[in-house]
């Protein structure tokens, strides 16, 4: 029989052994990357502020230019978005369809260094410029990671979003 608290605490103290135990990387710190500051935090949010302006205000390449050039965007029920072209695309079939209103929140930012993630919520409608389209209205939850620029400011790396509600039947 498998024993977990006993392979679980071996696995801890080897993690913790080895932890400490770095290598010499010729004279390098081997203190941990400092942890976000009040700057850094206070620059996720004014990405995600630039992302709602953006998105509010129907100008994909705006929005695309909140995210670094590799990023990739996750969105519910299609293919991941690769890369800032892709992601403007994305964006821009959306605005070229819906007139939308985002409202976005921060519940945690986390992070180290010149990497975080950020977990929060969204509330968006979309109103159809075509008659012929249904509207929608969302509410739901995103996790985005992101990459402190040279410049200080913060773009997403990754971004991931899904729906509350329930599907539609």
């Amino acid at each position: 029989m498998f024993d977990f608290a006993r392979t679980g605490a071996f696995l801890a103290a080897g993690f913790l052994m080895g932890s400490g135990c770095a290598p010499d990387r010729g004279g390098a710190s081997s203190a941990p990357p400092a942890e976000l500051s009040e700057t850094d935090r206070v620059g996720i949010r004014a990405a995600d502020s630039a992302f709602m302006t953006a998105a509010n205000a129907g100008d994909a390449d705006a929005v695309a230019a909140v995210y670094t050039g590799n990023a990739m965007l996750l969105p519910p029920n299609a293919p991941p978005q690769r890369g800032q072209s892709a992601i403007r695309k994305f964006w821009d079939g959306f605005f070229q369809a819906y007139t939308v209103k985002f409202e976005i929140g921060s519940d945690t930012i986390e992070g180290r260094g010149d990497l975080a993630y950020n977990v929060g919520h969204y509330r968006f409608t979309a109103v159809p410029k075509a008659r012929s389209e249904p509207g929608m209205a969302d509410e739901g939850k995103f996790v985005e990671i992101l990459r402190k620029q040279p410049d200080g400011s913060w773009k997403y790396v990754v971004d991931m979003y899904s729906s509350n509600l329930a599907p539609s039947r």
